[in-house]
């Protein structure tokens, strides 16, 4: 795996000045940071690191980032395929040790797929037509989304960028009629809303109301049952002299009665 490796930087470093590079090096130093392959055309210098197994991203990305501080351009990883390609720029190779070195990417790559966006290539590609067209500037690196990204030309590029501002357009004015529904909704609710409060406080002074009616009707009950209580106190005081005076009727009849036997015997009797 080692000689595979060291064999494939020194090809890609032969084929970056193949390519055009003015200046290619295998085990360069850049500052105080070693790398694998270093090569300059003009002012525009750039890096290869070549890695025959996993890559640490976190570790990946502090190097890239080390390397831009020391004024490197671009940082290629080759390396295997995996999780991490799209997540920094690097290209998949399937097999490190082809006959005849046709080293071929098989992820990293992309093209314009049918709505304008940047997708990933499904056919493999040459490393080395790769290489070529990455020197004459032709390929780069870009985030293909919010987290992913992958190598390719620039009328892809422009193709994603002008697909990503259509959609980026056409979220604008979903967004402005969203924002137009949501204030008539709003409005709507502070209709419904003043609509309820004005409800409320119809329904409370209908409670009020029926609060007050209900305490007027228990006063009306309350006389009621006084007068009812009258009533039948003057009834029963009324038949208790209807059956006083009967009594005293009877009383004067039978009075009556005697005293007239009385006379008449009275007379009878003279």
């Amino acid at each position: 795996m080692q000689w595979n490796t060291q064999r494939l930087e020194h090809w890609i470093c032969g084929r970056l000045s193949a390519a055009g590079a003015d200046e290619a090096e295998v085990d360069a130093q850049i500052g105080d940071i070693p790398v694998d392959i270093y090569w300059r055309r003009g002012d525009r210098r750039c890096v290869v690191e070549v890695r025959s197994g996993p890559l640490d991203i976190t570790a990946a990305r502090a190097h890239r980032n080390h390397l831009r501080a020391a004024g490197i351009d671009d940082v290629l990883w080759v390396c295997p395929q995996g999780f991490w390609v799209p997540l920094l720029p690097a290209v998949g190779i399937a097999d490190f040790s082809p006959a005849a070195a046709d080293y071929r990417i098989d992820q990293g790559m992309l093209a314009a797929s049918e709505t304008g966006f940047a997708a990933p290539v499904r056919d493999s590609t040459e490393l080395r037509d790769f290489l070529e067209s990455w020197v004459c500037g032709e390929t780069h690196w870009g985030h293909a989304d919010l987290t992913t990204g992958g190598w390719s030309d620039v009328g892809t590029w422009e193709q994603h960028t002008a697909a990503q501002a259509a959609m980026i357009e056409h979220q604008r004015t979903e967004l402005r009629d969203q924002r137009v529904e949501l204030a008539v909704s709003r409005q709507t609710v502070r209709d419904k809303q003043r609509l309820i409060g004005r409800l409320h406080k119809r329904i409370d002074r209908a409670g009020a109301n029926a609060d007050a009616e209900a305490i007027t009707m228990s006063g009306l009950r309350s006389e009621l049952v006084a007068q009812e209580r009258a009533s039948a106190s003057l009834r029963a005081s009324i038949g208790r002299m209807d059956r006083t005076l009967n009594q005293w009727q009877w009383l004067t009849c039978c009075a009556m009665l005697l005293v007239l036997t009385v006379m008449v015997g009275a007379t009878v009797l003279r």
